[in-house]
């Protein structure tokens, strides 16, 4: 049984290989990927504080050795706004580690990743490749 690339259970395996997605993150952030000494996949469903709050789920989270979190996210059909529902994510993934109390230092980077079938291009925002 063929299973297209562009499919998010095809992406989700890929990415379950450690070696694939440390030379995938290397690549795409110009990392030396022995610069990543440990990447790990983590829980893709993002906390949410109220049952009528808008959850995240992300297709691929990981996080390396040093704490940056990395979402991947696989997008085939035509999204008008990606980039708002890509910042969603990102502020509550850059959020949900903080506790009441804790300075601001102590927020960890975080990285995201949008492997696109449709042009998002022509906005001089976006880093593309």
């Amino acid at each position: 049984m063929f299973i297209p690339p562009k499919s998010d259970v095809c992406m989700k395996e890929l990415f379950r290989n450690e070696t694939v997605l440390r030379y995938f993150v290397s690549a795409v952030l110009s990392v030396p990927p022995e610069d990543i000494r440990t990447i790990r996949l983590k829980n893709t469903f993002l906390r949410r504080r109220y049952r009528k709050q808008k959850q995240g789920i992300l297709d691929v989270l990981a996080e390396m050795n040093d704490s940056t979190k990395i979402n991947i996210e696989l997008q085939v059909k035509h999204y008008a706004y990606w980039d708002r529902r890509q910042l969603f994510c990102l502020a509550k993934l850059y959020a949900e580690d903080m506790r009441g109390g804790e300075d601001y230092t102590l927020l960890k980077r975080c990285v995201s990743i949008s492997i696109l079938d449709f042009n998002l291009t022509g906005r001089k925002e976006y880093i593309w490749i």
